[in-house]
């Protein structure tokens, strides 16, 4: 048995790029699979500097009102990844699969990442990429997803004057998207000879449309209002703004909105042409609106500090509260609440995988086939991580949660409790529900943000694990001012950087531990490994608040980090994990 040659300094290596097409089909939609076949004269690539690369398009649902949709801030096209499978290029061996793929990318994102990193993901990957554009002014509020100005999905609003629907014929354009595969395999340094290997099958299933699109931030109701724009008068007027009367006949066809969180121009105003809104002055008291209040135009008028958005409806429009310039009344849309049947898709055509190839020399290569025909085994280590499920109803105060995996040389776990509530597409998309939204303080507290992908502390108060025959830590890890929202507990917060680094996604962040929860597990210190075999590892999670359980129902992904070894021989392929 011999370990993989790694390259000498003192022997030069050529490099190119090869592009593997998908073999089983020129486009694919949402819930399908992507097949791919890496063939042996490939011989030897780098995994880690490769990728995934297709043209997108986004496609609205053409009998819906018109608003702007996008992929999730966050994770950006990763999100149309369901779950990778690579097998041995006979197909007999199941090298790697990674489940809830889209919940693995977004803890790596969320802890794995510093602006440089933010603005690659946000260039290569679909990302979002924040900008002061995207800051509010009511406050300290930001968010990826209120900018509308930088994004590869649709085209940019001029400044003139808008009249045109936003529509899939003239608003949203074919993107190219380049995607690391966050596979252990391909996120490794080591060269992948793929040649004595006899080859590899990269198998991607693709996401289902409800889990991938998001409406931005700043037209949503539900999300972060203060990013919204305010109404500001009826007329204009700088000195002193008219209000909109409320009840009959005080229809109005116009209004004007603030200079707030950047609305001075037809450019940053985040509605389109086509689009139905609302009105509200906090997240739970709605002004009814009477008559049709979509879209028909959006201009510039006045100039200077005296320049406004002003927006005109396509009917005559009737508010049952008076709005006046003083009462922040946020305009939000209403283009996708409550649509039973809303159903905007994806399309993914010209999908490659864009292999990193390595010509090691002829004397490397000569070196290896004579090994593998002397009949000497070749090993691979690399890290990888394997998910175990469990669901848990909103109901259970303590849960006992088995992690059975079944590993030699484990590392550590990360266990993320995601939303497992069924939303409709529309809800999903605006974020109505997926928010818990307090009516006496108008907080909104986190839950599933990233619509399922994104951890969720719904109300933990402790936990700990048990394995090798005792608690992990010795003492309960209490999470309760996490729960709340009001601080933060250190030592969850040490137990996850530590579980991370061993994951091989050292925390370079920890600024999202609200916003994607996750509790971690250092299975050993120093880079050793743990034999989980028969040791009964189990996760204890306790929600004793004295008046609230968790809120949700969650489905736990407990990654489980380990390294797996390939034992590569002339006539076969064997993993041991």
């Amino acid at each position: 048995m011999s370990g993989f040659f790694v390259a000498d300094d003192k022997i030069p290596m050529k490099e190119s790029y090869v592009a593997i097409p998908s073999q089983n089909g020129l486009s694919y939609d949402a819930q399908k699979l992507i097949e791919f076949f890496i063939p042996p004269n490939v011989e030897n690539f780098k995994p880690k500097n490769s990728y995934f690369q297709f043209d997108l398009t986004i496609a609205q649902d053409p009998t819906a009102a018109n608003t702007r949709l996008q992929l999730d801030e966050l994770i950006g096209g990763q999100v149309l990844i369901d779950t990778i499978r690579i097998h041995s290029g006979d197909k007999t061996e199941l090298l790697e699969e990674i489940r809830h793929y889209p919940v693995h990318v977004a803890t790596k994102y969320s802890y794995y990442s510093n602006p440089t990193l933010k603005d690659l993901r946000a260039l290569n990957e679909g990302a979002g990429i924040w900008t002061p554009d995207a800051r509010g002014t009511r406050g300290s509020t930001k968010s990826n997803l209120a900018n509308h100005k930088y994004t590869p999905y649709y085209m940019k609003q001029g400044d003139g004057v808008l009249t045109t629907a936003f529509t899939n014929a003239n608003a949203y354009v074919q993107c190219k998207l380049k995607l690391p595969l966050h596979t252990g395999l391909f996120q490794n340094d080591k060269i992948v000879p793929v040649g004595i290997m006899n080859g590899l099958f990269v198998t991607i299933l693709t996401s289902e449309n409800r889990r991938v699109f998001r409406q931005l931030d700043s037209v949503s109701r539900f999300r972060r209002l203060p990013l919204n724009p305010v109404f500001h008068s009826i007329d204009g007027n700088t000195g002193t703004p008219g209000p909109w009367p409320s009840g009959v006949g005080a229809s109005r066809t116009t209004m004007f909105v603030k200079h707030d969180n950047n609305n001075f121009s037809v450019e940053n105003f985040p509605f389109v042409v086509g689009e139905s809104v609302g009105f509200t002055a906090d997240y739970t008291n709605e002004v009814v609106v009477t008559g049709d209040a979509s879209i028909s135009r959006i201009e510039a008028t006045g100039a200077g500090a005296n320049k406004y958005v002003k927006v005109t409806f396509n009917g005559s429009v009737q508010v049952g509260t008076a709005l006046t310039s003083v009462g922040n009344f946020s305009m939000y849309s209403t283009a996708v609440t409550g649509k039973a049947t809303y159903a905007p898709s994806y399309s993914m055509s010209n999908c490659e995988l864009i292999l990193n190839k390595i010509d090691l020399g002829a004397k490397a290569s000569s070196e290896a086939a004579q090994s593998m025909r002397e009949g000497k085994m070749m090993v691979y280590d690399f890290l990888s991580t394997q998910v175990y499920n469990h669901s848990q109803l909103s109901g259970d105060r303590v849960s006992n949660i088995s992690i059975p995996g079944n590993h030699q040389r484990a590392k550590s776990v990360i266990c993320v409790p995601t939303d497992a509530s069924v939303y409709s597409i529309s809800d999903a998309i605006s974020g109505k529900g997926t928010y818990e939204i307090n009516a006496n303080t108008n907080d909104v507290r986190l839950f599933s943000s990233q619509s399922g992908i994104a951890g969720i502390s719904n109300r933990l108060t402790e936990y700990f694990f048990f394995y090798d025959g005792r608690n992990q830590p010795s003492l309960n890890v209490d999470t309760r001012k996490i729960s709340n929202k009001k601080s933060v507990d250190a030592i969850p917060i040490l137990e996850l950087d530590k579980a991370l680094n061993m994951a091989g996604m050292p925390a370079l962040q920890m600024t999202r531990f609200n916003e994607n929860f996750c509790i971690g597990r250092a299975f050993s210190a120093n880079d050793g490994v743990f034999d989980m075999r028969g040791k009964d590892c189990r996760l204890n999670v306790h929600y004793q608040d004295v008046t609230n359980g968790p809120e949700k129902d969650m489905l736990w992904c407990n990654f489980v980090h380990h390294i797996r070894r390939i034992n590569i021989r002339s006539n076969s392929i064997q993993l041991e994990v």
